[in-house]
């Protein structure tokens, strides 16, 4: 078997603490289980807007914390006996994805696909998706082990269900695999592999395509609720000493979680599958000036002696892990799903999910739902991508230059010298 961990964390455009987060990031693993083969994380709000949609040298600090923390946590949970090698990120707006793996897997990746849909403002990736998808060498095969990790984040707010099954819907459509994609963000780090020795036409290299294992991921935004909490109703939310049957505890507003109920009624995330949620919401927990009101401390401890919930949003399970398995179900092997403590640098809680996956190619099912789309691929995906990716360089460097002190510097030394250069023309034309 083949060990899989995926977790997602929206940073909130902070730079991630990895002395608060490296020491719970493996909590989702069984107890005494090594560091699995392959890690992938999503993350959403990466960084501040100017710094995520220009990208590059920009986005780097975010992503090397990140790095740093999954480095730390390996060689925490192995008491420095074992490592995880960063292997590709692909970032595309406001959300990315990173893929780490043990070093005598690296060499097995035998290629990596990516593909990103903004489904933001003008198809921008303030909100969308951004994907990976690898082969993986198996043991006395030919073919390759086909995995899928789609990092996501939705469209916002308790009454826009309507708009997230819609970002659903325009992911599905605009989401195409290609071999060496260089629209999105790549690290400089990451080691050079091969393309995949075929690339199918757009129709059927979308996010649904058989033979493969997808997982997709991130803050899908979902909440408790239809409509925004009203001045009273913070007094009834969850705490962690509240008894299962106690009004207060976080199991009654799971009864009213939205995206089950689209799940359900097939509006959305069609034919995915999630473990039960056992653990308390992700999302909105109380901040002061960009910080958490829980302390470090108490994040690395994971004690947890109240919650301090955000008034104007009713906790909910934004952050979420599903799959949608190929072939025999026996195939996939999923473990420990669970919430990692609450992070001093955001208002979500990282949520981590363990797998087992058989290590063996993927046999072809006609009854896969991966044969059954939910949605037909955009013909126009690529012009679709183009536009925004333009809109996105312009919108990055008009947050740059207002929202950095780096940029209204370069604005008010630009409009220092066209004023000096208007004060001389005039002077020399007396």
């Amino acid at each position: 078997m083949f060990e899989l961990y995926l977790l997602t964390f929206n940073t909130a455009r902070n730079l991630v603490d990895p002395q608060s987060l490296a020491p719970s990031f493996f909590d989702a693993l069984p107890k005494g289980a090594p560091v699995p083969d392959i890690v992938a994380v999503s993350l959403q709000e990466i960084a501040p807007i100017a710094y995520s949609f220009l990208g590059g040298a920009y986005l780097k600090p975010y992503l090397d914390r990140v790095n740093t923390t999954v480095q730390l946590a390996a060689d925490l949970h192995s008491h420095g006996s074992e490592q995880l090698e960063h292997v590709a990120t692909r970032s595309l707006g406001m959300t990315a994805l990173m893929l780490f793996a043990k070093p005598a897997v690296t060499p097995r990746i035998r290629w990596i696909q990516s593909a990103g849909a903004g489904v933001g403002f003008s198809n921008m990736g303030n909100k969308g998706a951004v994907a990976m998808r690898l082969g993986l060498a198996c043991p006395d095969a030919d073919d390759t082990l086909d995995l899928t990790f789609a990092a996501a984040h939705l469209a916002p707010m308790e009454s826009n269900v309507e708009a997230r099954n819609k970002d659903w819907e325009n992911i599905v459509r605009n989401l195409v695999f290609l071999n060496d994609d260089d629209s999105a963000y790549s690290w400089a780090d990451e080691r050079p592999l091969l393309a995949s020795s075929t690339e199918l036409p757009a129709d059927r290299n979308g996010l649904f395509t058989p033979a493969n294992h997808l997982f997709f991921y991130g803050d899908l935004n979902y909440r408790t609720n239809d409509t925004p909490p009203d001045d009273e109703a913070h007094k009834s939310y969850p705490q962690p000493a509240a008894s299962e049957t106690s009004p207060a505890h976080y199991s009654h507003l799971l009864k009213k979680d939205q995206l089950n109920r689209e799940r359900v009624a097939k509006r959305t995330l069609h034919g995915f599958q999630e473990l039960p949620i056992n653990f308390p919401p992700t999302y909105k927990y109380a901040t002061s000036h960009g910080r958490n009101t829980n302390t470090s401390k108490r994040a690395v401890s994971g004690d947890e002696e109240s919650w301090e919930w955000s008034k104007h949003r009713y906790p909910s399970w934004c952050d979420r892990i599903l799959f949608l398995p190929s072939g025999s179900s026996s195939e996939l092997e999923p473990q420990i799903y669970t919430v990692l403590p609450i992070q001093p640098t955001s208002d979500h809680r990282p949520v981590a999910l363990s797998l087992r996956v058989d290590d063996k190619p993927i046999k072809m099912d006609l009854n896969d739902l991966l044969f059954r789309p939910p949605f037909d691929i955009n013909p126009q995906w690529k012009s679709r991508r183009d536009a925004a990716r333009r809109w996105e360089l312009i919108v990055g460097v008009m947050s740059y230059l207002a929202l950095t002190g780096k940029g209204r510097v370069i604005l008010i030394t630009f409009f220092g010298v066209a004023m000096s250069s208007l004060w001389l023309a005039g002077w020399l034309t007396r």
